[in-house]
C-alpha cells in the first residue's frame, strides 16, 4: 500500500520544499532547470482573464490593454464557461487545489510492481515537466487528469465507455491535441464501433460549426519557441538545420527568428519521419505481450498523445507529464524505455546544467558547446522513445485489425 502512494509523497515533498524557498532563491531553482519566470499558476490567471475580457466584447485574439497586452490561444470553447472568469484574481488556490488533485492522481496508477519502478515513477513525479506543469497550472494538468479518468472509465460497462469517450471528445475541445485519445474506440466490437464513430463525428462537425471561426483564429496564433529550448517535437531539428544554416549564410535575424520549415528542411523533417516509422514497424514485435488491461490501456492512451503531439506540433516541456500514464507499462515490457521517458521529463536540468557548469569552468564557448552536446543527445533520446511507443500503437493496431477480422469471420 505504501508503494502506491510514494510518488504522491515524493512529488507533494519537492513542491512544499520549492513553495517555502525565498523568493529570489526560487526564481533561481526555475532558471536552472529552464522554467520561465512568471506569476504562480500564470496559464490558469490567463485563461480567466481572457474569460473576463471576452465577455466585455474584448477581441482576446488580438494584443490588448484588458489582456495585458497578451493574447488568447486557447479553445473559443472554454470563452463561452462564464463561471471561469470568477477565478480572475483567484487562481493560487485553485492552482494549488489542481496540484494537490494531480498528485493524489498517481495514486490512482497501478501499483509500482518493483522497486526501480517505484523509484522511477517516484522521480517522474517528481520531474521539472511537472514541476512546470503545476506551477503554471496549465491546462494539461486538466487535460491529465481527464485522461486517466477516461481511461479508468474504459475498463467498465458500455455505458462507463461512451462516457469515456465523451469525456475525451470534451478534452478535444477545450485543447484539441486529445482528439487522438478517441482512436481508442477501435477497441469496441464493430457494431458497436460504427455507432461510436458516427456520434463523435455529429459532435465534432457540430462543434466546428459552431466554433470553427475562433478555432482557426487560435491556432493561428499558436507560439513557435526556438528549437534548442524548452520544448519537444518532430520539427525541432530540422529547424535547428535551418537555423544554423540561416546563421551560416548571414541570413537576418527576423528570418532565422520565424523559425519556418525551408524546402530542404521540409524534406529531412519528412526523412525522420519514415525513418521513425520504419524503426517503430520493426519494433512493434517488442509489445505484443499481454498486460493487466488498466496499465495497457494507459500506454496506449500516453503513446497516443506523446507520438500525435511529437509528430504534429512543437510542445512545451510541461506537456511531457502524459509520459507518467506510459510508465507502468513501460517499466513492465521495456525497463530501458522506462527510464529514458523518467530522463526527458527533466532533461532541462541536465541542458541548463551544462550550460552553466561549462560557462562557469571554461567560458561562455565551452558553456554553449555542452548545451549543444546535451540537446543532442536529448533529441536522439526523444526520437528513439517516440519510435517505441510508435511501436506500441501499430503492435495494438495489429491486434486490432486481427480482431475485427475474426469479428466479421464470425458473422458470415
Amino acid at each position: 500500500m505504501k508503494a502506491r502512494f510514494l510518488p504522491s509523497a515524493l512529488g507533494g515533498l519537492v513542491l512544499v520544499v520549492l513553495a517555502s524557498l525565498p523568493p529570489a532563491v526560487l526564481g533561481a531553482c526555475l532558471h536552472l532547470v529552464d522554467i520561465p519566470s512568471a506569476a504562480p499558476f500564470a496559464d490558469l490567471a490567463a485563461v480567466a482573464r481572457a474569460v473576463a475580457c471576452a465577455g466585455q466584447g474584448v477581441n482576446v485574439y488580438a494584443p490588448s490593454p484588458c489582456m495585458g497586452g497578451g493574447v488568447y490561444n486557447y479553445s473559443p470553447l472554454l470563452l463561452h464557461v462564464r463561471g471561469l472568469a470568477a477565478l480572475d484574481g483567484y487562481a493560487r488556490p485553485v492552482g494549488v487545489a489542481l496540484a494537490l488533485l494531480f498528485l493524489a492522481a498517481q495514486a490512482a496508477l497501478p501499483v509500482p510492481l518493483s522497486r526501480a519502478e517505484l523509484w522511477g515513477r517516484g522521480l517522474g513525479t517528481c520531474s521539472v515537466a511537472v514541476i512546470f506543469a503545476l506551477a503554471r497550472a496549465n491546462l494539461d494538468v486538466e487535460i491529465f487528469l481527464g485522461a486517466l479518468l477516461g481511461v479508468w472509465l474504459l475498463g467498465g460497462r458500455a455505458w462507463a465507455r461512451a462516457l469515456a469517450y465523451a469525456l475525451f471528445a470534451l478534452l478535444a475541445a477545450l485543447k484539441y491535441y486529445p482528439v487522438m485519445l478517441l482512436a481508442l474506440v477501435a477497441r469496441e466490437r464493430l457494431r458497436h464501433l460504427v455507432v461510436l464513430v458516427a456520434v463523435l463525428a455529429a459532435a465534432g462537425a457540430a462543434f466546428l460549426w459552431r466554433f470553427g471561426p475562433g478555432l482557426l483564429r487560435s491556432l493561428a496564433i499558436v507560439p513557435h519557441g526556438p528549437p534548442l529550448g524548452n520544448c519537444f517535437g518532430a520539427v525541432d531539428v530540422p529547424l535547428a538545420v535551418g537555423v544554423w544554416s540561416g546563421l551560416a549564410h548571414g541570413a537576418n535575424a527576423a528570418a532565422i527568428g520565424a523559425f519556418a520549415l525551408s524546402p530542404t528542411t521540409r524534406a529531412l523533417f519528412w526523412v525522420m519521419v519514415a525513418g521513425l516509422a520504419w524503426r517503430g514497424w520493426v519494433r512493434r514485435g517488442a509489445y505484443r505481450a499481454v498486460l493487466a488491461p488498466f496499465t495497457q490501456r494507459l500506454l496506449l492512451a500516453s503513446a497516443l498523445l506523446i507520438v500525435g503531439c511529437f509528430l504534429l506540433a512543437q510542445n512545451i516541456d510541461y506537456r511531457a507529464i502524459f509520459l507518467l500514464l506510459a510508465l507502468p507499462g513501460l517499466f513492465a515490457l521495456n525497463a530501458r524505455a522506462a527510464w529514458v521517458a523518467v530522463a526527458l521529463m527533466s532533461e532541462s536540468l541536465f541542458r541548463v546544467g551544462a550550460l552553466t557548469l561549462g560557462t562557469a569552468l571554461a567560458g561562455r564557448g565551452v558553456g554553449m558547446l555542452a548545451y549543444l552536446i546535451v540537446w543532442a543527445g536529448r533529441e536522439v533520446l526523444w526520437w528513439w522513445l517516440v519510435a517505441e511507443l510508435l511501436a506500441v500503437l501499430l503492435a495494438w493496431v495489429e491486434l486490432t485489425l486481427s480482431g475485427w477480422r475474426r469479428e466479421m469471420g464470425s458473422c458470415k
